[in-house]
C-alpha cells in the first residue's frame, strides 16, 4: 500500500507542475536563513567579500548603501549600484520582500522610527503574509550601526587540525606552527578560530608572550591576520611553579585558490622559557564559486 504525499513539487506533469511564488518560498526558505551574502560576485564577476557586501557610509542625514546580494525569506535580491537614502534620527534600512498579495518585488527601503523586531508591523520590522523585512543598517540617535547578518549560501567549507605537544619558546624568540593545510577550491574570505594554552614556567619572574594567528607563514601571501593577544604574569610567585593560561583568537583573511597554510605564531618576552600547547585551529571558507568568466 502507498499513499501519495499531500503536497509535493516541483515536477513537470500533474500535481507537482504548478510553480508559483508561495510554493517557491515554502521550499526555498528551508535552504538558508535570512542574511547578507558573505561573498558576492558582481555582474562583471568581481568578488566582493564581507564586510563590504551591502556596506554603508553616512554623511549627515544621508546614508549610502553599497552593492551586494542578500537572501530574504526564500528570495534572492542584489543591489548592483550604490543607493543613497535620506534618513531620520531613528530608523532602519531594510531589505523588504513584497508578497504575491502585494505586487511581488523586493526593495531596499528606509523605515523611519522602526528599530527592532516585534509583533506590531507599524512599529517593528514587518514579517507577515504581506511583507517580510530583514534589517540591514540601524540609525539610532543619528548614528549608523551595522545590523547585517552574514550568511554563506554555498555551504561552509571547513578545515580543522590540532597540535597537542608542548613547544618551548625561549626568551626573545618566535615560534611559528602552521599545522592547518587546506586546498582552497576558489577565492573567498576565510574565518579562522583558534585556541591554545600558554604555560609560564616560573611564577617568581615576570613573563609575557605575544600570540597571533598567521596565514601562509613564510610564503607568498603571508598575513598576520589576528590582533595580537599578550598574556602575562607579574613576578612574586613561587619559584619554579608553573601556570597555564588559555588563549583564543579569531580572524578574517582573504584567501585565494590552491594550497594554503595557517597556524599560531608565538613570541616569548623577557624571562624564562615559556611553552605553548594544545593548539587548535579551524579555517572556514565563506562564499561560492564564481558563476563563470
Amino acid at each position: 500500500m502507498a499513499f501519495v504525499f499531500d503536497e509535493f513539487f516541483p515536477f513537470d506533469p500533474g500535481f507537482g507542475a504548478s510553480a508559483n511564488s508561495s510554493r517557491w518560498r515554502k521550499m526555498a526558505k528551508l535552504w538558508q536563513t535570512d542574511g547578507v551574502l558573505s561573498a558576492w560576485y558582481t555582474p562583471t564577476n568581481t568578488l566582493v567579500v564581507a564586510p563590504n557586501v551591502l556596506s554603508a557610509t553616512q554623511a549627515g542625514n544621508q546614508v549610502t548603501v553599497n552593492p551586494g546580494g542578500c537572501f530574504v525569506h526564500g528570495y534572492y535580491a542584489e543591489l548592483q549600484s550604490a543607493k543613497t537614502f535620506t534618513v531620520g534620527s531613528n530608523g532602519t534600512i531594510v531589505a523588504q520582500v513584497n508578497m504575491p498579495t502585494n505586487n511581488e518585488f523586493v526593495q531596499i527601503i528606509y523605515r523611519d522610527g522602526i528599530t527592532d523586531y516585534g509583533g506590531n508591523p507599524s512599529s517593528n520590522f514587518e514579517q507577515d503574509n504581506t511583507i517580510w523585512e530583514m534589517p540591514l543598517w540601524l540609525i539610532q540617535s543619528s548614528t549608523l550601526y551595522d545590523l547585517r547578518t552574514f550568511i554563506n549560501p554555498g555551504g561552509d567549507l571547513v578545515w580543522w587540525n590540532h597540535s597537542d605537544p608542548a613547544m618551548p619558546v625561549s626568551s626573545g624568540s618566535t615560534i611559528p606552527n602552521s599545522f592547518v593545510t587546506a586546498r582552497v577550491p576558489y577565492a573567498g574570505w576565510a574565518m579562522l578560530t583558534g585556541s591554545a594554552l600558554i604555560t609560564f614556567t616560573d611564577l617568581s619572574q615576570a613573563q609575557q608572550a605575544t600570540c597571533s594567528l598567521v596565514y601562509q607563514y613564510g610564503v607568498s601571501g603571508q598575513q598576520y591576520i589576528s590582533p595580537a593577544i599578550s598574556p602575562a604574569i607579574t613576578a612574586g610567585g613561587v619559584a619554579g611553579q608553573q601556570i597555564a593560561l588559555p588563549v583564543s583568537l579569531t580572524a578574517f583573511a582573504p584567501v585565494s585558490q590552491g594550497r594554503k597554510t595557517a597556524g599560531w605564531l608565538v613570541t616569548a618576552g623577557t624571562g624564562p622559557q615559556i611553552q605553548i600547547s594544545a593548539m587548535t585551529l579551524s579555517m572556514r571558507l565563506a562564499g561560492v564559486p564564481p558563476t563563470g568568466p
